[in-house]
């Protein structure tokens, strides 16, 4: 996800190509130069002769496109990127039912003031998988409530009591179908599942 081009960068006195790639969170480099760039670190963008000059509190990078690449970039990195409360379609008039324990800062932020005590109430359904037994409690929840979509939430990585593939292979085998994955947080990540419809 997100926009991806190669550029000609410049970078603290370095010049060489790289594949650059913004997505919500960071803007990328990767190949001759290696760079992570938090997109809050990021202060002005500016239309140069040569393309895209980004501004940053460390320095200031220059990427060489065309114009017109370098004006859909501008447009693109100066964007406001979706708030993870918008990604996961959660609001005061759209609550979410949780369900399972967690301690991320990032997620309780996103849910604050939008969530139900009752899964009947609620908009759509989040299910916190971080231990043993929590994947089928979550399935057992979006089966009682196949009209909603279930957001599944899980540990990234190596760390993952509950990975991707054991969750995804588990909601297939019950006819779900995911339609949308995001980043939560350094530590969570998240898909989202539906019933799928009888046709």
């Amino acid at each position: 996800m997100g926009r991806e081009a190669v550029a000609v960068c410049h970078w603290q006195g370095d010049i060489a190509e790289a594949k650059v790639h913004l997505d919500s969170r960071f803007l990328q480099l990767r190949g001759e130069m290696r760079l992570d760039l938090p997109r809050a670190a990021i202060s002005d963008v500016d239309l140069g002769d040569e393309g895209v000059l980004v501004r940053t509190q460390s320095g200031d990078l220059m990427m060489e496109f065309g114009a017109v690449e370098a004006a859909r970039w501008q447009k693109a990195l100066l964007k406001q990127p979706p708030s993870l409360a918008e990604k996961l379609g959660v609001s005061a008039q759209t609550p979410a039912f949780v369900q399972g324990d967690f301690q991320d800062t990032t997620l309780s932020a996103a849910l604050a003031g939008a969530t139900a005590a009752d899964p009947d109430k609620a908009a759509l359904l989040i299910a916190v998988l971080l231990r043993e037994g929590d994947l089928p409690r979550a399935s057992d929840l979006a089966l009682a409530h196949p009209e909603k979509h279930i957001w599944m939430v899980h540990q990234k990585g190596k760390a993952a009591v509950i990975g991707d593939t054991a969750i995804r292979t588990h909601m297939r085998g019950l006819g779900f179908i995911d339609s949308k994955t995001s980043a939560v947080s350094d530590q969570l990540t998240t898909t989202r599942y539906r019933l799928r419809t009888k046709a």
